[in-house]
């Protein structure tokens, strides 16, 4: 047993470890040579600036969960502070973000495509900085040269993300993101800026294994983050006597112990919205009637003609989330269609195709758009949901469904089942299909917000069939765990939405309670029978606190 273990360890953490042999001893061999390599490593300063930067900015999301546009930009934005100073940084800074912020705030309703769109910004942010270089000039602060422009993408691109996540989770949630993008510039320039400790770790080679090794250890063996102790103390506080604050699941532990373990990295890397819609048709899973899928330019032509004769559906983005870039129409008034955002012409809607296709909800360069048939809301929801379609987000592990929340959307939320653009998350019950607790806001609720109905003790319909469905989605998906998106239609019942390959961690708030408890209790399970029996054995577990026996 001994030796096997040991072969496995030997298998997963070989190749590091003789990577690491041969980083200590080319650091060995430069320490020793060190005078005649140090005129080479003192012209290379920079970069162990942005060693130093780098290793500051991945403690600071990693252990402290700080929220940003991008890991590593702010590190390259602090290179303009070291040549520029910090005052005269922090001007360009936030005068620069300003500038491109607004004007991306100006020309968002011209749906300009994404290339074309980042260029005007990357315009707009030369022609900010040639101004004051002018300024620079008069005032008598040190010019800039060339190294600038890498930070000018970089703040284009910052731009453009935030105006996306005004979009996506409203003007609070983006600017967090961009406040903490600039405190990470201010955190990479103080540590970048320390002379003695760049300069330490220049002339130190043995310690550069050292700084590989700290980033090695804080990847892997760091749990619970900072944020995450704020963001689930009241579901800690709250929890039976019977569960620790350690059940939580962290952000840390999802993506190392369940989605790098359980999902393989080729399936969940392809698995658009578009294929797990087929692959899950292909098995029997009810999901939306498909009508169109449009890959490119020209297949406008096909919705063109789709318009003539169609007045209700749904246009989505292939790979958007968090409800972006959805158009739900209703209906149609002569030749105006009424959809989410207004009265629209076929042109208008066109354009919203078009705009898709060129990747602006998260296609990165590209997407694709799904033409549905409108789910209307099953009216035994109707008491909770007064604008739009709520859906039942499931997180199933392995064949199980381990826990469940209903999302009910809201007019602040403008219809959408996105918690962070205010709806409602209501934590249900696996053994029983109830609501036992609600949130909004970050806070605990026992009555929608806006119609009043009461939600703790509120029975969901078709519960036995959602649970059933999702997992039988999460297991044709091929992935270990997931997090399946199930709706209520009017007339066909529970369908299922989407697949999820990146679950989000607030349905603990949710539930007030901790998935990690959970998962480790399917783990032990290990069983391979049909989903019914999948489905009841979890319904029994959730009875017994979810104790499993090993």
């Amino acid at each position: 047993m001994f030796s096997l273990r040991g072969d496995r360890w030997l298998a997963r953490h070989g190749p590091f470890l003789l990577f690491m042999a041969f980083l200590f001893l080319l650091a060995y061999y430069v320490d020793r040579q060190l005078g005649a390599f140090t005129y080479i490593l003192v012209n290379s300063r920079v970069f162990f600036a942005l060693f130093l930067g780098i290793t500051v900015l991945a403690a600071l999301k990693n252990l402290v969960g700080l929220k940003s546009f991008g890991t590593f930009a702010p590190a390259i934005v602090a290179l303009v502070f070291l040549q520029a100073g910090f005052v005269y940084g922090t001007i360009l800074l936030l005068n620069i973000l300003a500038i491109v912020i607004a004007t991306r705030e100006l020309i968002r309703r011209e749906l300009i495509q994404q290339d074309h769109r980042l260029a005007i910004l990357v315009i707009l942010v030369g022609l900010a900085v040639v101004l004051t270089e002018i300024l620079a000039e008069y005032f008598h602060y040190p010019r800039l040269d060339y190294t600038f422009l890498f930070p000018i993408l970089i703040l284009a691109w910052t731009a453009e993300r935030f105006v996306e996540g005004v979009d996506r989770v409203g003007w609070e949630g983006a600017s967090k993101k961009l406040l903490g993008f600039v405190v990470m510039v201010f955190a990479a320039y103080g540590v970048m800026a320390q002379d003695g400790l760049v300069d330490g770790l220049i002339l130190t080679p043995l310690a550069w294994p050292f700084l590989v090794l700290l980033n090695w250890y804080l990847g892997t063996r760091v749990r619970f983050r900072l944020s995450e102790r704020f963001r689930f103390r009241r579901t800690t506080h709250r929890l039976p006597a019977t569960v620790a604050p350690a059940d939580i699941l962290t952000m840390n532990v999802r993506n190392r112990e369940f989605i790098a373990k359980y999902n393989d990295p080729t399936r969940f890397a392809s698995l658009t919205k578009a294929r797990a819609k087929a692959l899950l048709a292909s098995h029997g899973v009810p999901v939306p009637q498909s009508h169109l899928l449009l890959q490119r330019k020209e297949d406008l032509k096909a919705l063109e003609a789709f318009l003539q004769r169609e007045g209700s559906f749904v246009l989505k983005p292939a790979r958007g989330h968090g409800g972006e870039g959805i158009l739900v129409v209703r209906g149609r008034a002569g030749d105006r269609f009424d959809a989410s955002q207004g009265l629209l012409s076929a042109a208008e809607i066109l354009a919203h195709a078009q705009y898709i296709l060129t990747g602006a909800f998260g296609g990165d360069g590209g997407d694709q758009v799904l033409v549905e048939a409108l789910v209307v809301q099953h009216p035994a929801l109707k008491d909770v949901v007064p604008e739009g379609l709520a859906d039942v987000r499931v997180i199933s592990f392995l064949g199980y469904p381990a826990m469940a929340m209903a999302r009910l959307p809201t007019r602040e939320s403008r219809g959408r089942a996105n918690l962070h653009a205010g709806a409602v998350g209501a934590g249900i019950e696996m053994s029983t299909g109830r609501i036992v607790h609600a949130v909004w806001h970050g806070r605990s609720v026992v009555r929608h917000p806006e119609t009043r109905a009461p939600l703790v003790g509120m029975p969901i319909p078709f519960w036995s069939e959602i649970l059933d469905i999702a997992t039988q989605a999460q297991v044709c998906s091929g992935l270990g765990f997931a997090g399946i998106d199930v709706v209520l239609d009017a007339v066909r019942g529970p369908l299922v939405l989407e697949v999820n390959k990146r679950p989000g961690l607030e349905i603990q708030n949710a539930n007030r309670a901790g998935l990690l408890r959970r998962l480790r209790a399917i783990e032990r399970l290990r069983g391979t029978g049909e989903v019914e029996d999948r489905v009841r054995a979890s319904m029994d577990l959730d009875v017994t606190r979810w104790e499993a026996s090993s």
